[in-house]
């Protein structure tokens, strides 16, 4: 047998042992023995993905104190971090309301803020408006007429009776005094007659989101923007509402957004990218009933020598 012939052979051999040995003193001598650690002791990557299955488990049940214990002792960086992109990644996504509003609570609770989160912490659900009430008529009051008394004739002088012994005292007037009119009685006043208030019930006011509707479509004309429709939500007193879902529809699909996320642009501000030739319909609330259909993007005027270009839609719902 060869020189090389032998070398390959003991090497094969060699490593046969080696494996054979090493196999043995793992599995026999010293196996390997698994232990539970902390959280805070993984790999980074591992530490993030704890968070985020503690944050979409607290998001499933509710429970605030064990989704606590289960993030205490780990890096706040660590949980920023994560729950920065989770809530975005919620937003952008258009998960519900309650799990945004889950989500973000428990961010609060770690003291993590984002733009994202203050529209479902700091926006209560849409109140509606109190009934407006009718003044009840105020019943008017019958003029009374009053009767005139006639005047009385006072006597000029007072007759003094002469008192005798043997008769009946008579009075003597005086020639002169005329005789005294009687006054005459009041005859009986009518009584106002009571005139019933009649009962109104008060007629409820529908809720905000019900009384919306556009009162102004603007054609935007920026160059280099991207087309898309702006929306802008108002109360009455004509100021931003955040927290409203916004629906934009069109045949074949549909996109979600809620107003307040871009604080920027104002509180009641949303925005969808669109397309040329496309007819778009908008809608409010969770149902998305659209409130305005045949939405088209248009061409911006052409102004000197700039080249057409297509603008943009700015739609203000309010009340």
């Amino acid at each position: 047998m060869s020189g090389p012939v032998l070398r390959r052979a003991a090497l094969i051999v060699g490593l046969a042992i080696g494996l054979t040995l090493g196999l043995v003193y793992t599995w026999g001598i010293a196996p390997v023995e698994l232990t539970n650690t902390y959280p805070a002791l993984l790999r980074t990557d591992y530490r993030w993905d704890w968070v985020r299955l503690t944050a979409i488990s607290y998001v499933a049940d509710g429970d605030l104190e064990r989704a606590l214990s289960r993030l205490d002792g780990l890096e706040r960086e660590d949980v920023a971090h994560v729950l920065e992109g989770l809530i975005e990644e919620y937003a952008a996504i258009g998960r519900s309301t309650d799990a945004m509003r889950r989500l973000t609570t428990l961010a609060e609770a770690l003291d993590v803020y984002t733009p994202a989160m203050s529209v479902y912490l700091y926006t209560p659900a849409l109140p509606s408006p109190a009934p407006t009430r009718t003044p009840s008529p105020i019943p008017t009051a019958t003029a009374t007429p009053t009767p005139t008394p006639t005047a009385t004739a006072t006597p000029t002088h007072t007759p003094t009776p002469t008192l005798e012994p043997t008769s009946t005292p008579t009075s003597t007037l005086h020639a002169s005094s005329p005789l005294s009119t009687p006054t005459p009685e009041p005859t009986d006043t009518p009584r106002p007659t009571s005139t019933p208030t009649p009962t109104y019930t008060p007629t409820p006011t529908p809720p905000l989101l019900d009384r919306l509707h556009m009162t102004e479509k603007e054609l935007v004309c920026q160059p280099g923007q991207t087309p898309r429709i702006e929306v802008v939500v108002k109360d009455e007193r004509g100021e931003g509402l955040a927290g409203v879902e916004v629906w934009l529809t069109w045949p074949g699909g549909a996109d979600r957004a809620v107003t307040g996320l871009k604080p920027q642009q104002g509180a009641g501000y949303a925005d969808f990218n669109a397309e040329r030739n496309v007819s778009y319909a908008l809608g409010i609330g969770e149902l998305g009933i659209p409130l305005v259909t045949g939405v088209r993007l248009e061409p911006c005027p052409a102004v000197g020598n700039e080249r057409p270009f297509i603008g943009s839609w700015r739609i203000v719902l309010e009340p």
